[in-house]
């Protein structure tokens, strides 16, 4: 009697995992797997962000060192609104836009580019860069801007305000909020593009500014 017994549960046990057991092993499995998913989802996509968030802190930078260089190289350029007219020196600088000539090309050209900074709506800035034809640069910009749309908007989180470094009378140097080769006849020493945050950034951000010297180069002919 004994020896049947145990020769009963023997089989029993050889049979394995009842149905409950497996459906309870597969729902346990399941729950397990949705969220390794969902976590491995929220990983991917915080991933995604910094990564995005990288390559545009990235872009702005190469953007401003190609700023300082572009107002560095401001040239001297000279021309004639029509043949009667003098000569006047190109250079144009308000708090909200800025219009130069400089040697610097973002396509490593080695004719001139004209560069025009525009301030969109207080809250960053567009970017136009252009041969420097002879003929009214204004009017190639405004046939520019016809044509194609309206450049990117950089730094929309901030508000973009630009200065102006002069001398004096007294020979002291001196901040202006605008710049008028025309009536100067000379370039400022340099120019300092100031950035504030606007309320989309931290408030660790205190802003910054780029400032760059003007070396002032031979006029163009």
């Amino acid at each position: 009697m004994s020896k049947n017994y145990h020769s009963s549960l023997r089989i029993k046990q050889a049979r394995g995992f009842t149905l409950l057991e497996l459906l309870v092993a597969i729902s346990l499995s399941a729950l397990l797997m949705t969220v390794l998913v969902a976590g491995l989802s929220q990983i991917t996509r915080d991933f995604e962000k910094q990564g995005e968030s990288l390559d545009q802190k990235i872009d702005e930078s190469l953007l401003l060192l190609q700023l300082e260089k572009a107002i560095l190289g401001t040239f001297s350029y000279r021309f004639k609104e029509h043949s009667l007219a003098r000569e006047e020196l190109f250079f144009q600088g308000s708090k909200t836009e800025l219009n130069w000539v400089s040697t610097v090309s973002p396509g490593r050209n080695n004719s001139l580019t004209f560069w025009h900074l525009d301030v969109a709506e207080d809250k960053g800035f567009r970017l136009n860069v252009l041969p420097a034809y002879p003929g009214s640069l204004h009017q190639q910009l405004e046939k520019a801007q016809a044509k194609e749309e309206l450049p990117m908007i950089h730094f929309k989180d901030y508000k973009i305000s630009l200065h102006y470094l002069g001398v004096t009378i007294n020979k002291k140097k001196q901040w202006y909020s605008s710049w008028s080769g025309k009536d100067k006849n000379e370039l400022p020493l340099g120019v300092r593009i100031q950035f504030e945050p606007t309320e989309n950034v931290p408030e660790s951000d205190t802003g910054f500014s780029v400032f760059s010297f003007i070396r002032v180069l031979a006029n163009a002919k």
